[in-house]
């Protein structure tokens, strides 16, 4: 999601609580200027700076605080404080907010960012802070106050709805985030059955394709749906409609997978006791990837389940993006992704950065009797071999697929977008190029390399196992390669 789609989401919450603008405190400390002083005395007023910037700063929060209350904003509330490189400094509960999630004091609920975190509901609780992060770090494009309403865990492991606003605080000088106050209140006892129908057709606007269901008989009633689930025929039974849905359009790597999470009994249990329950696939009618939740509609005056959402939601952009994202290695990045010896990325990129992204095929390779070369004429030959290869495989990739050292003198190659054909075409080259090199260090040598290849549409992580198998086969003879499809 760009920034101004972020920006728009947020803005456009559902949440329920306002508050009015703060108030402009304008009477602080001021600081010294240093120009106006001999320049042997600025370290000592650069000190001075300092704790009167760490005064005002405390001032301020103080300041801020009394205005809410005097406002009457007397909900549960926290506050975040950050340094001027927007770190976050502190956070704190008020008395409201612990009363209102049944804790009994500040021993109980520490002041840590880590004690909100475990107030939400497990299965939101990522997306609850990514989003909060996010509007940290988008925070100057954002209005001083934004709207969020979403679901917290009591601690005797009750869940309560709670709406809520945040005020961002900006510093006067450089607009960085100072202080960041959240507020939310108790709506839980409000959220009857009209209440959820107007927040799922909020959330059907959301989704691609969505149903409203009836636990007793599993009979729904469509929120949203999209030219694929048109064509699919119609069943009065919301789980067999959701099968034939799979059968239709969804790449056969992820239909089992979704058969066996498609079962009735399952679900409902799942959403009764965690409030949700998720899957990933890829949609081959659509070509692209998806995500689909099955989440609480409302519940009966007993506590049973009433009626439960089924949300299909499309992720194709977010990993996307996420994918160039990480392909935009920052100089920081660069010391600690790319291989010394070989300079291509190296085993932690693919850990960190890479395992969990979607693709099209992983190959795992190393160099033919290396040791041989290590032994015969040396290890900086050896050293020598490794670039070579590394520069080689990077310059017959195109710039979107990735080479990096897996370890040693193997190597692995990761390709987001390509046809079987067009793979085993890239294997052959590889094989032809390798060839070329046939002078280490002056000493003259032959190369080959031996490679193994998954084939699929699957994440990175889900492949390397059969590459390891591909990559065996072809080492039985060496200087081939060997591809299984998925």
């Amino acid at each position: 999601m760009d920034n101004k789609s972020a920006v728009e989401s947020i803005d456009n919450g559902i949440g329920k609580f306002n508050a009015e603008a703060s108030i402009v405190v304008d009477d602080e400390t001021p600081l010294f200027d240093l120009s106006d002083y001999p320049k042997e005395m600025h370290e000592i007023l650069t000190e001075c700076n300092k704790r009167i910037e760490e005064a005002n700063s405390k001032y301020r929060v103080a300041k801020y605080r009394e205005d809410m209350f005097a406002k009457g904003l007397r909900a549960g509330m926290y506050f975040c404080t950050f340094d001027r490189d927007e770190n976050m400094l502190g956070f704190e509960f008020n008395d409201e907010t612990r009363q209102m999630l049944g804790y009994d004091g500040i021993e109980d609920l520490p002041n840590e960012f880590d004690s909100w975190v475990k107030t939400l509901v497990p299965e939101e609780k990522d997306a609850i802070v990514k989003l909060f992060w996010d509007t940290v770090r988008i925070h100057r494009e954002l209005p001083d106050i934004t709207h969020a309403t979403y679901r917290m865990q009591k601690k005797d492991g009750s869940i309560i709805w709670v709406t809520g606003a945040g005020r961002f605080i900006r510093r006067p000088d450089d607009g960085s985030l100072e202080i960041y106050m959240g507020c939310y209140l108790d709506i839980t006892a409000q959220q009857q059955l009209e209440e959820y129908v107007k927040i799922i057709e909020a959330i059907g606007k959301v989704f691609n394709f969505s149903l409203f269901i009836d636990v007793k008989d599993m009979s729904y009633r469509m929120i949203s749906t999209n030219e694929y689930v048109e064509r699919v025929p119609k069943d009065p039974d919301a789980i067999q409609f959701l099968k034939k849905n799979v059968a239709s359009s969804v790449a056969e790597s992820f239909r089992q997978n979704l058969y066996d999470w498609l079962n009735k009994d399952d679900i409902l249990a799942a959403v009764d006791k965690n409030g949700s329950t998720s899957m990933e696939f890829y949609s081959e009618s659509a070509n692209r990837w998806f995500e689909g939740i099955f989440m609480v509609g409302d519940r009966n005056e007993d506590g049973s389940l009433a009626h439960i959402v089924y949300g299909c939601q499309d992720t194709t952009e977010a990993k996307l993006q996420n994918l160039a994202q990480q392909k935009k290695i920052s100089e920081f990045e660069t010391e600690i992704y790319i291989d010394s010896l070989s300079k291509i990325r190296n085993r932690k990129f693919l850990d960190e950065k890479l395992i969990y992204q979607p693709c099209k095929a992983v190959v795992m390779s190393d160099i033919d009797r290396f040791k041989e070369i290590n032994d015969t004429i040396g290890h900086q030959c050896g050293d020598e071999a490794i670039r070579k290869v590394a520069e080689t495989l990077e310059q017959s990739v195109r710039r979107d697929d990735v080479v990096l050292r897996y370890g040693g003198d193997e190597f692995m190659m990761v390709f987001f977008d390509i046809s079987k054909k067009d793979l085993e075409n890239k294997l052959e080259k590889f094989r032809n190029e390798l060839k070329k090199i046939t002078s280490l260090n002056g000493k003259d040598v032959s190369i080959s390399m031996s490679f193994g290849a998954a084939y699929g549409t699957e994440l990175v992580s889900n492949l390397i196992k059969t590459a390891d198998s591909a990559l065996y086969e072809s080492k039985r003879t060496r200087d081939a390669y060997t591809v299984i499809e998925i």
